[in-house]
């Protein structure tokens, strides 16, 4: 699997690409989303689906997409009213807390993108 993350030096960004990333790699680079350095992530399967990750270190935003669809990941116990910052692809954005996932559902998103199930979580279009 194709997994791409952002390293940033103020201003300027540098991507790194593993074309052939395992569970065990991406779930590395998840832990270093820090929001401020590495603030963005995807995976890109064969399949042509593409789950990318934004945010970090507590709080992050899951989406899904290809060609046809745009999913985010829901959090369930998220308020619609209540705003979280998040850095993601180094830009500073609010977003709802009812799409801000914490690392746990963020990582599950990561292990069952590996294995194709990740249709087993609540996305919103």
């Amino acid at each position: 699997m194709r997994l791409i993350t952002d390293t940033r030096n103020g201003v300027h960004n540098l991507d790194a690409e593993v074309p052939d990333a395992d569970v065990n790699m991406a779930l590395d680079w998840f832990s270093k989303l820090d929001g401020k350095r590495h603030t963005l992530m995807s995976l890109e399967r064969k399949d042509g689906w593409q789950l990318m990750i934004g945010g970090g270190p507590l709080r992050y935003v899951v989406t899904l997409g290809n060609d046809i669809d745009n999913l985010t990941l829901e959090n369930m116990s998220g308020n619609q009213s209540t705003m979280v910052e998040l850095c993601a692809g180094g830009q500073y954005g609010d977003y709802p807390e009812t799409i801000c996932v914490n690392p746990e559902q963020a990582a599950n998103a990561v292990s069952l993108f590996f294995l194709g199930l990740e249709q087993q979580l609540q996305w919103a279009k």
